[in-house]
């Protein structure tokens, strides 16, 4: 895949192409974008997602902190994976803000050769977003490309719309197994260990304290959960985590993240660390003392050790 940075690039083709942030590129994108693949195949055309490097509403509302499923850099590793000819990689700005959707598709057309346009089922642009799909495939008339909308997707039994903000929610509930479902791979959290207060170390249970390394990436609600770790980018580990407060040691109240590495012995401080979230074991509680505490991280430990042996989620 192809990154295009700089508008007037120009491409033989054509494209036919997708608009949209792809927080995730979850198994609804992935869905999209395989008929985006099969149509410019069929077209003798290119293949492409136009996508942007930072989340709308933070130019829109200086104070709005997003919360994301993917860094950027994620996003792109995941689009790369899907069959892509190009993306393309837009600064969203104040001006383009202002742009109608006739003036976004007609730059679109006139800086990188678009031809098809893909619409989501229910994805809106365009100054306040007030035009849908009937008003995209009109202007396309007008410019001299198709437009066509994408159906909802919905996998499976459970009939759910595959939706970031549906996997958002799921991830801050906890609900990290479902949200590995509609992904189509575990949620993961990546950052550096850092010092930590070494009460895990005392009572076997030796703990890597994680630093995460961007602020916009959703933290799951506070728990246990049963995880995949990879450190330096390599080794891979199974284990579980703690996200909470550490009522039980009377901590200051300050969310810690820490991570527990099955048959690992050795020094991780400083190392680079991935969590891969597979399913939440229980929610935060205090214990009555270190030796109550000791005897639940036991069961927690048989229990994630069951949980990774059986789960069907790979890395």
């Amino acid at each position: 895949m192809q990154i295009i940075e700089q508008p007037h690039t120009i491409i033989e083709t054509g494209i036919a192409a997708g608009i949209g942030f792809f927080d995730g590129v979850h198994s609804g994108h992935r869905s999209l974008i395989s008929n985006i693949i099969s149509t410019a195949q069929s077209r003798g055309m290119s293949s492409a997602v136009i996508t942007f490097r930072n989340h709308p509403r933070e130019v829109l509302h200086s104070d709005y902190c997003p919360q994301l499923i993917n860094t950027f850099e994620e996003k792109i590793n995941n689009l790369s994976e899907t069959g892509l000819d190009y993306c393309i990689v837009l600064d969203f700005t104040v001006e383009m803000s202002q742009m109608s959707a006739f003036e976004f598709i007609e730059f679109l057309i006139d800086n990188y050769s678009l031809k098809c346009l893909f619409i989501g089922y229910d994805h809106r642009f365009g100054h306040n977003r007030s035009e849908g799909f009937d008003d995209y495939a009109k202007y396309g008339k007008i410019l001299g490309i198709d437009v066509l909308q994408a159906k909802m997707y919905m996998p499976g039994e459970k009939h759910i719309n595959v939706s970031s903000s549906v996997i958002r929610k799921l991830i801050n509930e906890g609900n990290v197994s479902e949200a590995a479902l509609l992904l189509n791979h575990p949620y993961a959290l990546q950052g550096y260990v850092i010092s930590g207060y070494q009460i895990g170390r005392k009572i076997g249970f030796p703990t890597a304290n994680i630093a995460i390394n961007n602020l916009h990436k959703i933290i799951p609600a506070n728990g246990v959960y049963a995880v995949r770790i990879i450190v330096n980018r390599k080794y891979h580990y199974n284990g579980m985590v703690n996200i909470g407060n550490r009522p039980t040691v009377h901590s200051d109240g300050e969310i810690c993240i820490e991570a527990h590495l099955f048959d690992f012995s050795g020094n991780l401080y400083e190392q680079y660390i991935e969590i891969q979230f597979i399913a939440r074991l229980r929610s935060e509680k205090k214990m009555n003392g270190l030796k109550e505490l000791t005897d639940q991280l036991q069961k927690d430990k048989e229990h994630a050790m069951n949980i990774l042996l059986n789960s069907s989620i790979s890395y």
